[in-house]
């Protein structure tokens, strides 16, 4: 049978043939395989991979990792927790200010700086850097550029001139500032003793006749200049006794023909480093203010004969403001002060807020300056039953407890009428038989 007659069945059957028995197609059989199977060589391409093994049967691959995810819990504080965080930070935040405050504060107001000299010396082409830098180094200030800052902002950065100081460690700004001009370099100085007891108007008589500063120019300054200091702020502008109570006694280095308020300053800021935190809490907690405090205060100065005598007349006065029902505290001492003012002779029907025989409780203002014994025995009183008291000629005042022994006692000849010192020219006039009775008893006298 040729090719042309073969029929398509016969090609089929072929094909299904050759298929049992592994038929190769042509072309792509391996040379000299014969009927061996074909294996195909790698060489030694999978070498390093070893030899792999079938895993058992029974043996079970490690579980995979279990990823955890880590959540940040909040912490939650409770409510009055926060509130206490937040008032401990702003009392912290408060403290550090009021700290950094008084520090400011000290060194413009010299509060606690030493009463000693220092020497500056300004040189002709220094600027004002030089001039805080030298008054840093001699111990006048702290911080040189609030220095700088208070000069520009009161426009006294060109008042210096060059020359040689000598300043007190005690100056504020502004007298340091008054002290660094050609008329203030090598001043002749003064040392004055302010006595505890002395009135504003003794204390000004007293510098004006030293060459200090004149009276009238002391006065307008008590009256009308405004001191930065907290203790002051309360009292009303006006009056030249202004400052009555605070004009500290003691010794003092004074600069000659000085400004008022220089000289008035150091002595109020004697008083503010004297009336100390200790001595401030005790008239917080006393129920007085500062001035009634001083007031009082006063007035033991102005009647004590001496120290043993200061906590009792403090008692004295205590008794009656809390134990009268007219709280009267009928001194002397104050109506002297009162009639002084109105140049009027003393009376007690004196109509002056000072007249503690006609109104009642703690009079207007102090009636001198009073020294720290005199503060400390109304801070500290003594606690008696005393409600008089009186001198007698052994110059020492005599306690009471009832009227009738405070009058048996005025009525003797072991009492003695004292008129306060500087007020012998307000005394009240002698009538006739007075004046009598006293001629004879001095031609008497040995």
């Amino acid at each position: 049978m040729n090719e042309q007659n073969r029929r398509p069945e016969d090609s089929l059957d072929r094909l299904l043939e050759g298929s049992e028995q592994g038929f190769v197609p042509a072309g792509n059989q391996v040379p000299g395989s014969g009927d061996d199977s074909f294996e195909p060589d790698f060489g030694n391409a999978f070498d390093d991979y070893g030899d792999y093994e079938e895993p058992a049967q029974d043996e079970q691959l490690p579980p995979a990792p279990v990823r955890r995810r880590f959540r940040i819990k909040k912490i939650r504080f409770p409510k009055l927790i926060k509130i206490a965080i937040y008032l401990a930070v702003t009392v912290a935040i408060g403290v550090l200010c009021a700290k950094v405050g008084w520090k400011m504060a000290d060194d413009v107001l010299a509060l606690t700086r030493p009463n000693q000299d220092a020497e500056v010396i300004i040189n002709e082409n220094d600027n004002l850097d030089d001039i805080a830098a030298s008054l840093k180094q001699a111990g006048l200030i702290e911080y040189e550029w609030l220095f700088k800052l208070y000069c520009k902002v009161t426009g006294s950065e060109h008042y210096f001139d060059p020359g040689n100081y000598t300043v007190n460690m005690t100056y504020d700004y502004h007298a340091i500032v008054n002290s660094l001009m050609a008329s203030a370099g090598r001043r002749e100085t003064i040392t004055l003793m302010i006595v505890e007891g002395a009135n504003s108007y003794e204390i000004f008589d007293l510098l004006e006749k030293n060459g200090v500063c004149s009276k009238e120019r002391l006065e307008e300054a008590c009256a009308q200049y405004k001191f930065d200091y907290d203790f002051l702020r309360r009292l009303p502008y006006g009056a030249n006794n202004r400052l009555e109570g605070y004009l500290f006694p003691d010794t003092y280095e004074f600069y000659l023909k000085d400004d008022p308020e220089n000289v008035l300053a150091r002595l109020l800021r004697n008083f503010n480093v004297k009336m100390d935190d200790e001595y401030m809490d005790a008239v917080n907690e006393s129920g007085y203010s500062l001035q009634q405090i001083l007031t009082l205060a006063s007035i033991v100065e102005a009647e004590a004969a001496n120290d043993d005598e200061r906590g009792k007349i403090a008692s004295v006065m205590y008794n009656r403001l809390n134990n009268w029902n007219d709280k009267m505290l009928g001194m002397d001492s104050t109506v002297y002060y009162g009639a002084m003012l109105l140049g009027e002779s003393f009376s007690t029907n004196l109509d002056s807020p000072y007249n503690t025989y006609r109104y009642p409780g703690i009079p207007k203002g102090p009636i001198c300056n009073p020294g720290m014994n005199s503060i400390r025995a109304v801070l500290y009183p003594e606690d008696t039953n005393y409600y008089y008291f009186a001198t007698g000629v052994d110059g020492v005042n005599h306690f009471f407890e009832t009227q009738e022994g405070f009058e048996e006692f005025i009525n003797s000849d072991q009492y003695q009428d004292i008129i306060p010192a500087g007020y012998a020219d307000l005394a009240p006039a002698q009538t006739e038989e007075e004046t009598a009775e006293s001629t004879e008893a001095e031609t008497q006298a040995p």
